[in-house]
C-alpha cells in the first residue's frame, strides 16, 4: 500500500465515489468507470460530479506546490459546469466575495453556521500556506494529522461560494501526495462510512474551537480502512482468481458489517452506499461469484428466502487469509470467519 500506483488505482475508482458518497450521492463503480471511459451517457450535472474529481485528482498528482494560483486552478476543476446561478454571483477572483450559509446535518429547519466574513478569508487562506509549507512532520502518522488540520480549517474558512467539503478533501490528499504517504489516502473511504460522525465532530470542533474530537476520528477511521485493505489484500494475494473492482468493495462491505452477515444484510450494506438494486440482482451478480471463487463460504442456510433461494449467512474463507494479526486491531476478523 506504500506505493504511488496503489493511490492511483483507490483515488480514480474508491476515493472518486467516496468524496462524492460523502456529499450523498451514491454512484457505482462501474458508472465512476464509464464516465471516466466516456462510455455512460448521463446528465452533464452527473457527469460533472464525477469527472471534475477524475480531472482534479490528475491535476494534484502532476501539480506539486499548494499556493494560492494552484489552488485556484483545482478549484476551478473540481467547481466547473457546478456553479451557477447565486454561486456564480458570489465568487470573486480567488475566494468568494459574499457570505457563505453552511447547513448543520443538511437541515433548514436549524440555525446554519456562517463561514467567515469574505474580508478575511484572503488573510486567513495565506495563514493556511504558510502551515502547509511549515515542514516539521515526523513520521508518516505526522503528515496524515497535519492533511486533516489542512481538512478541517479548510472547512472552517469555506473559501468558495460552494464545493468547498470536496475541494478540502482533494486537498488534503494532495498533501499526502505530496508527502508520499500513501496508505492514508483512503481515508474520504473512512468518511464515507460514518458521515453523520464527521460532521459531527466538524461541528464539535466549530463550537468548541477544539479540534482534537475530529482529529481522532479521523485516525480511527482511517485505521479501520488500512487494516481492511490489509485484509483485502491478502486475500488478493492468496486467490487464484482475478478479482474485480467490486468484488473487493463486496469483501470491503463484509467486512464492515457489525452483525447478521446474511446476504440480505450484505444486500443491504451494499445499498446503502450505491444505486439500489434488488437482492436477488446483489446474490446473482455480486455475492455467488465470490462464494464460486472460494473467498465467500456459506456458513448455513436461514430460514428465510430470496425470491426461490433460501438467505444464506456468509463469512470469509479462512484460508484466504493468513495475516499478522498484530496489524489488525481495529477489525475482529475471527467473526467473518
Amino acid at each position: 500500500m506504500s506505493t504511488l500506483s496503489f493511490a492511483k488505482r483507490m483515488m480514480m475508482s474508491q476515493e472518486i465515489k467516496a468524496n462524492n458518497t460523502i456529499e450523498g450521492i451514491n454512484d457505482d463503480l462501474s458508472l465512476i468507470d464509464d464516465v471516466i471511459k466516456n462510455k455512460k451517457q448521463i446528465s452533464n450535472y452527473e457527469r460533472k460530479r464525477i469527472i471534475n474529481l477524475y480531472h482534479g485528482y490528475q491535476y494534484i498528482l502532476t501539480h506539486k506546490e499548494i499556493n494560492k494560483d494552484n489552488l485556484k486552478e483545482l478549484y476551478n476543476l473540481l467547481s466547473d459546469g457546478l456553479l451557477t446561478g447565486q454561486f456564480a454571483n458570489r465568487m470573486g477572483e480567488y475566494y468568494r466575495n459574499k457570505p457563505v450559509y453552511i447547513c448543520k446535518k443538511s437541515r433548514l429547519d436549524v440555525e446554519p453556521f456562517l463561514g467567515v466574513n469574505e474580508n478575511k478569508v484572503n488573510d486567513l487562506m495565506n495563514q493556511l500556506f504558510e502551515f502547509i509549507n511549515d515542514k516539521n512532520e515526523k513520521n508518516d502518522i505526522d503528515v496524515f494529522i497535519k492533511s486533516q488540520i489542512m481538512h478541517f480549517y479548510f472547512v472552517y474558512i469555506h473559501p468558495y461560494p460552494d464545493v468547498n467539503g470536496r475541494t478540502s478533501r482533494t486537498v488534503a490528499m494532495w498533501y499526502l501526495l505530496n508527502n508520499k504517504v500513501y496508505p492514508y489516502i483512503i481515508f474520504n473511504r473512512a468518511i464515507a462510512f460514518s458521515p453523520n460522525k464527521y460532521e459531527n465532530n466538524i461541528i464539535l470542533g466549530r463550537e468548541k474551537g477544539n479540534i482534537t474530537m475530529f482529529l481522532k476520528y479521523m485516525l480511527k477511521q482511517v485505521l479501520k480502512e488500512l487494516e481492511k485493505e490489509y485484509i483485502i489484500s491478502n486475500i488478493v494475494k492468496n486467490s487464484s482468481y482475478h478479482l474485480t473492482k467490486e468484488e473487493r468493495q463486496m469483501i470491503e462491505y463484509m467486512l464492515s458489517m457489525n452483525g447478521g452477515y446474511s446476504v440480505k444484510d450484505l444486500a443491504k450494506t451494499y445499498n446503502n452506499y450505491n444505486t439500489k438494486q434488488k437482492i436477488h440482482t446483489i446474490l446473482d451478480e455480486k455475492i455467488k461469484p465470490l462464494i464460486e471463487k472460494e473467498i465467500f463460504t456459506i456458513v448455513r442456510y436461514t430460514k428465510s428466502y430470496i425470491n426461490s433461494e433460501p438467505n444464506m449467512i456468509l463469512g470469509i474463507n479462512k484460508d484466504m487469509v493468513d495475516i499478522d494479526k498484530s496489524k489488525v486491531k481495529h477489525i475482529n476478523l475471527d467473526k467473518f470467519i
